[in-house]
């Protein structure tokens, strides 16, 4: 597939989805995962398609509870954009490091503008995979390289809500605060939301033992980077940064940050 280690993580939640949603009592119903998971499984061979394989037999027996608490996060996200959308009609949702996710199908998409950015590899695998559902804007590129806000904010800053589930934990700190620091100066009037989780993670034997628990359970070895020690530790991070919502996580907090509300 030719995709990073930190990118591979997006799969797992695919298929999180996919084998919820095929389940008779479901919490989550999304054939468009269920559908992208059976292309992209036709699409890889070898040892990708034995792990993705792997992975689905995991998530339907003995990491049923993982996938339930992907599904979850997933759910609370869905959650959070459908109440922004509905307070906000016409708004512009920004799905960042969106990987393989199927948002734009379990939201009120007719009522927002949807764009996904991820790498462009990513983008041109979910491309080959959707091409017949292609209904939104992609943008290929690094979520660092902040470039991408000065394509989306051509026609204004406003009314924008920015999603990053599972995707800043995996930034050193200073990467991190930077595209933070950049929101808080470009968007006004818009929100973020994101997950995040204890600093403790991130250092010393904790993060050794979530690099173990990568390569046992997942097969990948990646650790988290970035966390905080509480919510309101993200109002330092951009100016006009202000925490209106935290919820619960799989691994930590899912915190929604107005951004220069009274802008």
């Amino acid at each position: 597939m030719g995709l990073s280690q930190v990118s591979r993580t997006a799969i797992l939640l695919l298929i999180c989805r996919a084998v919820e949603s095929e389940k008779k009592n479901s919490v989550l119903k999304d054939p468009m995962a269920v559908l992208c998971l059976e292309r992209l499984i036709s699409m890889t061979s070898g040892e990708d398609r034995r792990w993705i394989l792997r992975k689905k037999r995991n998530y339907e027996g003995i990491q049923e509870r993982d996938a339930k608490a992907g599904v979850q996060r997933g759910r609370a996200f869905d959650k959070i954009a459908s109440r922004f959308i509905a307070d906000h009609p016409k708004c512009t949702v920004i799905n960042l490091a969106c990987g393989f996710d199927t948002r734009f199908w379990r939201i009120e998409n007719e009522n927002c503008k949807y764009i996904e950015l991820d790498l462009p590899e990513v983008i041109m695998l979910k491309k080959e995979i959707l091409k017949d559902h292609l209904e939104y804007e992609f943008i290929g590129g690094s979520v660092l390289d902040t470039s991408w806000i000065d394509q989306v904010t051509v026609k204004g800053n406003t009314g924008f809500l920015l999603i990053a589930e599972g995707l800043f934990m995996w930034f050193p700190r200073p990467d991190a605060t930077g595209v933070f620091k950049e929101m808080g100066e470009r968007f006004s009037r818009s929100q973020l939301v994101l997950d995040m989780v204890p600093e403790k993670y991130t250092k010393g034997l904790w993060k050794e033992l979530i690099r173990l628990h990568s390569r046992i359970d997942f097969g990948l070895d990646v650790s988290w980077e970035f966390g905080i020690q509480d919510p309101h530790d993200m109002e330092a991070y951009g100016n006009g940064f202000k925490v209106i919502g935290v919820e619960k996580g799989s691994a930590g907090p899912i915190i929604t940050v107005s951004i220069n509300a009274a802008g």
